[in-house]
């Protein structure tokens, strides 16, 4: 297979499919947005080889059987138009299918699983908990195991067989048999699920005996020169009995040695803890499946892919030292499916970059199809195409955060003309200061700040738009995206001098001191905040999250009222900066915004770090050093507070400002926090659909 560069798209589960497991429209779009971009090859994700049977998604695509083969080939050819090659993952999901218990059959497992107490329910909210669990309380549902037998196993490895055969009939250009991520191989390959002492279990040898038949069967259907590889973990963390590197290795071997003709190295985990998300297949840390891909390439002599998170030009230095060939994106290629094209343009600066938050994969856990953060087309491809405007239009945008910034990027790329008019001396909004928290946002902002260059989008900092202003510019539309405000707390004792609302902890962390700042803070800060801000450390917001490790003006104890979003990044980003941190939240769930894949990290992460997190509990009374709540019993309980943190009370702002604008101009829009709060996500997406309907 000749490839034009060294990127793949990698399989990801997407539920994108059509009703039944067929291919249509909208899945040949979602991959050929990425051929287009550039991608040498793109993996469909979690092709079930058995379904319904063995089927990781509801949503999944299907290649059990030939009717499934005129849907696989029109997304085939949707891909290759664009010079792209396309592979499909073969999969059966074993102890983890979804249907087997919907239709009262049992999963197929290598031996039963032994019943572990998962611990990420308890970090879900009411309705989630609703949406993922409900289904399986249903008359006729249960949830049985069935120890594969030899017929079992012969069947498995035809079915396996079959569907190769099918992908070639589809004009797909190779498969690859998925033996990782807890699925049915991964668990014969894992002495912690394989419990057998038969001849598919025990040795190494023979748990990879499936495997390697798997491997053996698809070469001699599909013959000797269509390409035949599968993916494998690299290791099993959070378990005292999972796969070792050196069982990837050994397996490996075998594989390879069976006809395989590359290796695809990921990482899994013990699945019962939140934190394995994040830890292992779509992993949180840099480049941590690296070492695990360089010792298997060391041991074989095919080509080896890898995945997570590895930045491009990390990347070509590993390729340089032979640590692996080919790299596999997939959040990364969510967010920006035109990556290939534009480090091949050399413009990585105009690459939209992928900001960890987990929205992909968290609505896979929904039973809902992917989609992303921060492109607002991913997974609606068909509907958010950005088409020339009928007519061009003046557009003036109020408001630089990511919602503004995004109108202004989509409208001018339809041809309007657009200007941006922001209040205050930097572009960002509540995202510049969310990026000292977490700096993956930054990422964006910096993103949008490039775009708004790029297309020579004139930006007026410091500039509050005035009756006269408009009237002077005479727009045929005008954009409030003036973010949300955030309303006082008014507990007793909320405006003592400790007491901080999140505008004014704002204010401190970036170096914006208002009146109510001033006189919260003693001199000493005053000085050193503003000499900060006058000597230009206060406007990145990198170097502020470095200072604030040694210099953040806030007491020992720390108590937080607010466990949404804010609150749950506030506390961690304290904690880390060894403040004892109380965080008391009104609601029965905590980072109820957070998608749930990222807040099951940082529950752990906050757990880890000792805060203390009090949910259903009513903060009543703030006094000096200490604060008073109620708790859901009724009980009075009080702690000590240097610090009192207030992170409720956010709302919209922008429906006075859209009703004046609405006097002057006849076309008025409100975007973002300013219409809804709904943070970043709902700021590029709202921001993506109002610049489509001017």
């Amino acid at each position: 297979m000749e490839l034009r560069n060294r990127i793949f798209m990698s399989p990801m589960g997407s539920n994108l499919a059509e009703p039944d497991g067929f291919c249509g429209d909208r899945l040949a779009q979602y991959y050929a947005a990425r051929a287009k971009g550039g991608a040498a090859m793109v993996i469909m994700g979690s092709v079930g080889v058995a379904y319904p049977r063995g089927s990781g998604n509801q949503m999944q695509v299907a290649i059990s059987d030939d009717k499934y083969i005129p849907g696989l080939a029109k997304v085939a050819e949707a891909v290759h138009a664009h010079g792209c090659k396309i592979a499909v993952q073969l999969q059966h999901a074993g102890a983890i299918a979804v249907n087997e218990p919907l239709r009262g059959m049992p999963l197929l497992v290598p031996s039963t699983p032994t019943q572990k107490d998962f611990d990420w329910p308890v970090d879900l909210t009411p309705q989630e908990n609703k949406d993922m669990f409900e289904v399986f309380f249903q008359p006729g549902v249960k949830i049985e195991y069935q120890e594969a037998s030899e017929d079992d196993i012969e069947w498995l490895i035809d079915a396996f067989a079959e569907a190769a055969v099918r992908a070639k009939a589809a004009g797909i250009d190779g498969v690859e048999i998925h033996a990782g991520h807890g699925y049915i191989l991964s668990a014969f390959l894992s002495p912690s699920s394989n419990k057998r002492t038969d001849r598919w279990g025990g040795t190494l040898e023979n748990r990879a005996r499936l495997l390697v038949e798997i491997v053996r069967r698809i070469r001699t259907a599909v013959g000797p020169d269509y390409p035949v590889w599968f993916r494998i973990d690299g290791v099993e963390h959070l378990k005292n009995d999972g796969i070792t590197i050196d069982d990837a290795i050994a397996a490996t071997k075998l594989g390879v040695a069976a006809g395989a003709d590359a290796v695809h190295v990921t990482m899994y985990a013990d699945a019962s803890k939140g934190i394995s998300f994040t830890e292992a297949h779509t992993v949180q840390q840099p480049g941590k499946y690296v070492p695990y891909a360089a010792a298997i390439k060391a041991n074989v002599d095919v080509p080896v892919i890898t995945v997570g998170r590895v930045e491009p030009e990390l990347a070509d230095a590993y390729i340089a030292q032979g640590k692996f060939d080919f790299l596999a994106m997939a959040r990364k290629l969510l967010a920006d499916d035109e990556l290939p094209n534009k480090l091949m343009a050399g413009r990585p600066d105009l690459i939209r970059p992928c900001i960890y938050c987990y929205t992909c994969i968290s609505q896979i856990f929904l039973g809902s199809h992917t989609r992303c953060a921060v492109n607002a087309r991913t997974g609606f491809e068909q509907t958010t195409g950005i088409e020339p405007a009928a007519s061009r239009k003046k557009v003036m945008v109020i408001g630089g955060g990511p919602a503004g910034m995004e109108v202004a990027r989509v409208a001018t790329l339809r041809g309007h003309d657009v200007q941006v008019f922001e209040a205050s001396d930097r572009l960002g909004g509540t995202a510049f200061f969310s990026s000292i928290v977490y700096p993956e946002n930054g990422k964006l902002i910096d993103y949008l700040q490039a775009q708004l260059h790029e297309l020579e989008i004139p930006t007026h900092l410091q500039t509050r738009v005035t009756p006269e202003l408009v009237r002077g510019m005479k727009p045929d539309a005008i954009v409030v995206a003036t973010g949300a405000r955030r309303a006082s707390v008014k507990v007793p004792g909320y405006d003592l001098a400790h007491v901080l609302s999140g505008d004014e902890l704002r204010e401190m962390v970036t170096g914006k001191l208002g009146a109510s700042v001033k006189r919260k803070l003693n001199l000493r800060w005053r000085l050193m905040i503003n000499t900060g801000k006058r000597i230009g450390l206060l406007n990145n917001n990198r170097v502020i999250n470095k200072l604030s490790e040694r210099f953040l003006p806030l007491g020992e104890h720390v108590l937080i009222y607010g466990g949404g979003l804010v609150g749950v990044e506030v506390a961690e980003f304290l904690a880390e900066r060894h403040r004892k941190v109380t965080l008391i939240e009104p609601g029965p769930a905590f980072g109820k915004e957070l998608m749930i894949v990222r807040r099951w990290r940082i529950m752990d992460s906050l757990r880890k770090l000792g805060v203390r997190m009090l949910k259903e509990c009513e903060l009543i009374e703030i006094k000096p050093g200490k604060a008073s709540y109620r708790t859901g019993n009724g009980q009075i309980q009080t702690i000590r507070a240097d610090t009192v943190i207030m992170a409720l009370g956010a709302e919209p702002s922008g429906s006075e400002l859209t009703e004046h604008m609405k006097a002057i101009c006849s076309e008025v829009h409100c975007v973002g926090d300013a219409d809804e709060l709904g943070y970043i996500e709902g700021a590029v997406r709202n921001g993506h659909r109002v610049a489509r309907a001017i």
